[in-house]
């Protein structure tokens, strides 16, 4: 397998005279998860990342919120949704499945979030921080790269990574970050949410911001967390609320709640 070490650390020693806004490495997750419904989901995500910026997100939430930036985009998409409805292939149609969006910069020392659900559409900005990491001794190989183990606790979960020196960006999937190497699987002790790092390839894609930033309500991380958690709860409540109408759904959804988010320190 090609390897991608040179170009980046060529990369990283040009860092103090070349301005970063591109990104030097994209890597594809495959996220494990379930729903509180205990329904098994995966979805498949990016990070773009240098030595100093990142962002992590869905393709395919990135591509709806493309088309609905400009009058020209929401046409298209409207006829996309026209042909799968009379088509009766609905699913086919892409959507924001996963609203998620994790910029990190240790040059700002900001982490820019945006998440949510349906009409529930946030964004909050915390300080920069890496995690507390335990670095083990134990190694695997993972896309023909060595990987090492480290562990950590972080916002109520107890986090397993592997991350290789053989890639010199100490970033990872969602939040995660710190270790002497990029992070290519990371799992927390109950099952519930896993990254694995399904592909590698340098790149030269812009970074860049989100598009349709202004349809996040500002809110903070704990403020989030438990308007999310309400609204799963309640869907009724929540939807009506967004919507300023009453809503009524039919028959009850059972929820594990035992199930929880990424973070749980909110509760």
């Amino acid at each position: 397998m090609a390897r991608i070490t040179t170009f980046i650390i060529l990369s990283i020693m040009t860092l103090a005279t070349v301005a970063q806004e591109r990104a030097d490495i994209e890597v594809s997750y495959d996220y494990h998860h379930f729903h509180r419904t205990g329904k098994d989901q995966n979805h498949q995500l990016i990070l773009l990342a240098n030595a100093t910026e990142s962002k992590f997100f869905s393709p395919e939430t990135q591509y709806v919120d493309s088309l609905e930036y400009t009058p020209e985009g929401k046409e298209i998409y409207n006829q996309m949704k026209m042909a799968a409805f009379s088509s009766g292939n609905i699913k086919s149609v892409p959507s924001r499945k996963l609203p998620m969006y994790i910029l990190k910069s240790k040059t700002n020392g900001t982490t820019e979030v945006y998440d949510g659900q349906i009409a529930m559409m946030f964004t909050y900005t915390e300080p920069y921080e890496t995690q507390n990491w335990t670095i083990e001794d134990s190694t695997k190989t993972i896309l023909g790269y060595e990987c090492g183990m480290a562990t950590c606790n972080f916002r109520g979960r107890t986090w397993k990574a592997w991350f290789t020196t053989e890639i010199p960006i100490q970033d990872g999937p969602w939040k995660l970050s710190g270790l002497p190497g990029l992070i290519l699987e990371a799992s927390e002790s109950t099952g519930q949410h896993s990254f694995t790092a399904t592909g590698i390839h340098a790149t030269q894609r812009e970074i860049g911001p989100v598009i349709g930033k202004d349809h996040y309500e500002k809110t903070d991380r704990i403020s989030m967390l438990k308007a999310l958690r309400k609204f799963e709860e309640n869907p009724e409540a929540g939807l009506g609320a967004a919507l300023g109408i009453k809503v009524s759904v039919k028959g009850k959804i059972k929820l594990d709640k035992s199930l929880d988010f990424l973070e749980t320190d909110y509760r």
